[in-house]
């Protein structure tokens, strides 16, 4: 499990100034859960820039200080809760970045040690970790350079390839690239992982989050006409404050150059039910 945020902004800000100072610390304290390590990547153009680290993130200054320093147009941040068996280091950190795309990944692909079957054989040579979700990004690095299609039309290839023959339990996903940030919502909405109330909890002198019922996959965006913030659930994202469900099975589009951010549904659904193994270690 982790959490994802990802923004695209007219011009050129923090994570800390893309959500405010209140949503801002209630994000950073979903890592007191999600205590396995932080990853930023953000753009200005078409170079990304990252950083990552294997500290929980509210209590990691360099975190603080990256969030607030760190300028981007566009940007993912990823907070992870590792995988039993997966080790907890910087060659599984999310955001994973290769060439000109990051992408970040929330859920778990069954059975795991199937999973090079969706790499080309010459890919297997570019892997830094041992993740489903970084074979999840290359496979769709692949798709395109093996077909010459673009993001959508691969994502969706490896979107439905994944979910026919492996059993995942979300395959939720942000995939930031120099045209746009992709945002894939796909996911059992069967699995509801048991959290401690931690998750829900606000800290001191905040308002009480409104999302903590929200299913766990649940993702959501907001659209001020300056910057557009899509993110996972577990701090408050409220209708009136401009807030909107994405649907489930779905891909949004945000182009960096407009801010237009588009919504389509997509021909894929993963079973309810997912393995009961990944329904109780179903962590990224």
């Amino acid at each position: 499990m982790c959490r994802l945020l990802g923004w695209v902004a007219r011009d050129g800000l923090s994570l800390r100034d893309v959500l405010g100072e209140e949503s801002f610390v209630a994000f950073a304290q979903l890592s007191r859960i999600h205590a396995d390590g932080w990853g930023l990547a953000a753009a200005d153009g078409a170079e990304l820039r990252l950083e990552c680290s294997t500290s929980n993130a509210a209590a990691d200054p360099v975190f603080r200080d990256v969030a607030t320093n760190v300028l981007g147009r566009a940007g993912v941040a990823h907070l992870r809760w590792a995988s039993p068996g997966l080790p907890v280091e910087l060659s599984n950190a999310h955001p994973f970045l290769h060439e000109r795309y990051a992408f970040a990944h929330n859920g778990g692909i069954y059975p795991f040690e199937r999973l090079d079957e969706i790499l080309p054989e010459e890919w297997h040579a570019r892997l830094r970790g041992s993740t489903d979700s970084e074979r999840y990004f290359l496979a769709v690095l692949a798709e395109m350079a093996r077909s010459g299609d673009d993001v959508p039309t691969a994502l969706l290839r490896v979107l439905r390839r994944l979910s026919e023959e492996f059993t995942p339990s979300s395959l939720n996903a942000m995939m930031l690239g120099p045209e746009a940030l992709y945002v894939v919502n796909v996911h059992d909405e069967s699995i509801r992982p048991v959290l401690p109330p931690l998750e829900a909890q606000s800290v001191d002198d905040m308002v009480e989050a409104t999302e903590e019922e929200a299913p766990y996959y649940d993702l959501r965006y907001r659209s001020t006409g300056e910057s557009v913030v899509v993110a996972s659930s577990g701090f408050a994202q409220p209708e009136g404050g401009g807030w909107r469900r994405m649907e489930n099975n779905s891909l949004l589009v945000v182009d960096r150059a407009s801010l237009q951010v588009s919504e389509f549904p997509l021909d894929v659904a993963i079973g309810r039910a997912a393995a009961a193994e990944s329904a109780g270690a179903d962590l990224r």
